[in-house]
């Protein structure tokens, strides 16, 4: 009887020990229940080396098998779809061209392409552009100017349209109902009569409908400091009125002078002083002109005109310069 309580206490006491054991081998999990897989049966977690890697190199908390990192980029930075280049744009500063003479230019602007587009003409009879940009008017109609860059393109509507120019003729007698006052004045010279019927115009009434009609940017009258700066020599000339408003900001979009000499001779002296001032303004084309941006510089270019009639003498620079002469001359 004893021996059997015995056997039973050894029996026991083994079952124990082999019980703390196995707990041991769960615990600490050196035992796997899978030995071919090299991970726990119940965790499935792989087994990893001391510094959390595992044997073969991959990391333990990676989910994607390609390598690629869950918040889908790649390892070296990139997106998981590829690089996706930007589309090509390019604009022009201009849509619309009028060139008033032959062998006038226009210089294109472009942006928002790293390199120069390649710029075509649809008619060079009408309209030639250089590798730059640069147009060149050649005979009276219409073309458009093809900028190309990779997949994108912009134009440019020029428009070709000039004329000569024709002065009234003061040199002929007055027909009609004016014959009779040319009867009463007798032998009077063809500038007397001009002088005679100048001298009815008010030019600053004529300015004053003129802007009011037309938008102009800020124009001020110049007094003879600025005439000597702007226009030197005009200070010079006798005249009975004189109105010369000019534009004093960088920004110069036009201006305007009226001039009335005592002297039939000095039509040409002042003609002579407005057009170097648009020559200046325009510039040589060997670097910008005083007008310093392209849009301005078009503008004194191509809508800048000087008329005389008698011995009144205007320059005028404006997109409707055109009908401005028009209304200039039906004042004589």
């Amino acid at each position: 009887m004893k021996r059997r309580i015995f056997a039973m206490i050894l029996a026991s006491a083994m079952a124990l020990s082999l019980a703390a054991c196995g707990g041991g081998n769960n615990g600490g999990g050196s035992a796997s229940s899978n030995p071919g897989s090299g991970s726990s049966g119940s965790s499935g977690v792989s087994s990893s080396l001391p510094d959390g890697s595992n044997p073969d190199g991959s990391n333990p908390d990676s989910s994607n098998p390609n390598g690629s990192s869950p918040d889908g980029s790649n390892p070296d930075g990139s997106g998981s779809q590829g690089d996706v280049s930007e589309p090509a744009t390019l604009t022009l500063n201009k849509e619309k061209v009028t060139l008033n003479k032959a062998g006038a230019q226009f210089q294109l602007q472009y942006s928002s392409a790293p390199e120069l587009p390649t710029f075509s003409s649809s008619d060079e009879k009408v309209a030639k552009v250089d590798a730059k940009g640069t147009i060149t008017a050649v005979g009276p109609g219409t073309a458009t100017i093809t900028a190309v860059y990779k997949d994108a393109a912009a134009t440019c509507t020029v428009t070709c349209s000039w004329k000569e120019e024709t002065k009234p003729d003061t040199s002929k007698p007055s027909g009609g109902s004016g014959s009779s006052s040319g009867a009463s004045n007798g032998s009077s010279s063809s500038s007397s009569s001009g002088s005679s019927s100048a001298a009815k115009v008010d030019l600053q009434a004529f300015y004053d409908a003129t802007t009011g009609k037309y938008e102009f940017g800020f124009l001020e009258l110049a007094d003879k400091d600025i005439l000597d700066l702007v226009y030197p020599g005009m200070s010079d000339i006798s005249a009975e009125q004189m109105l010369v408003y000019v534009c004093m900001i960088s920004m110069n979009n036009g201006e305007f002078g009226l001039v009335q000499v005592k002297d039939s001779k000095d039509v040409d002296a002042v003609k002579a002083v407005f057009q170097a001032r648009v020559d200046y303004m325009v510039g040589d084309g060997n670097g910008p002109g005083g007008a310093q941006y392209p849009m301005a510089m078009d503008q004194w270019e191509n809508n800048s005109r000087i008329v005389s009639n008698g011995n009144y003498v205007m320059m005028i620079v404006h997109e409707n310069c055109d009908d401005i002469v028009s209304e200039f001359n039906a004042l004589f």
